[in-house]
């Protein structure tokens, strides 16, 4: 007998992967790749879109991808193989083009861009909801938590004394106690701009509870001057080291 989960999961396997844009929900490749012809109507390039459905073996679309630096990858969306755009082109396509429905997509961009700059949160919140990927949105909270954590940790460690080089000696003692190398180092190995693009969902939790118990002992205590702050720091993160160590053990 078929559940109703049985006939949701079931229905969730067999939806065609898409990506929604305005209105619009463009088909999406396993890879991550959308349907060129599908992509380009929702621009309003008809005429390359015409290619890319019936005639994407021509001079025609040969010299719109040159002219537009396309890669030429193709998949296979039920019909054979097809042209396919990454979500870039797409999106370079969008900012270049002089069609009103790629005109509209530039405002969206603008006002996207505005947002993001400005830190709008609730851009952050519909960006998560995108992802279908729980771990994704777990990671995304850790991220937020150990941000916060630190700032935390730095304006304690203001509020008793701390200045100069103090602030980037508490980072790198929670960077070394918890990833076991510097930034610098980390964002090299694991190629990102950013060190916490490049973290875990558990190294981003430790981090947290790091800067969290060494703010919360400052503000519980007489700890005053960079020497003393850091010391103290080097002494929370020595015990959530052991603490962590012993944890593994146990499980293990």
């Amino acid at each position: 007998m078929t559940t109703a989960t049985d006939a949701s999961t079931t229905m969730l396997k067999t939806v065609a992967p898409s990506l929604p844009v305005g209105s619009a929900r463009l088909p999406l490749s396993e890879d991550g790749r959308l349907h060129a012809a599908s992509a380009l109507s929702a621009l309003g390039l008809t005429e390359a879109a015409q290619w890319a459905r019936h005639d994407w073996e021509s001079p025609h679309w040969a010299a719109f991808e040159r002219s537009h630096q396309l890669s030429r990858e193709l998949r296979d969306f039920g019909a054979g193989p097809e042209p396919t755009l990454s979500v870039a082109e797409f999106v370079g396509l969008a900012a270049r083009s002089d069609t009103a429905a790629a005109r509209r997509m530039q405002r969206r961009m603008t006002e996207t861009y505005a947002r993001a700059l400005t830190g709008d949160i609730r851009l952050a919140a519909e960006i998560a909801e995108r992802s279908s990927e729980p771990l994704s949105r777990s990671w995304l909270h850790a991220r937020l938590e150990s941000q916060d954590a630190r700032r935390t940790l730095m304006s304690a460690a203001a509020r008793h004394g701390g200045h100069g080089p103090i602030f980037g000696q508490l980072g790198s003692v929670s960077n070394r106690s918890v990833l076991g190398k510097d930034s610098a180092t980390l964002r090299r190995e694991r190629q990102v701009k950013h060190t916490r693009d490049g973290l875990s969902t558990d190294e981003l939790r430790r981090l947290a509870y790091l800067d969290a118990a060494t703010a919360a002992a400052l503000e519980g205590g007489r700890v005053q001057g960079n020497d003393a702050i850091l010391d103290l720091h080097r002494k929370v993160a020595e015990r959530e080291r052991q603490t962590w160590a012993g944890g593994l053990d146990r499980a293990g």
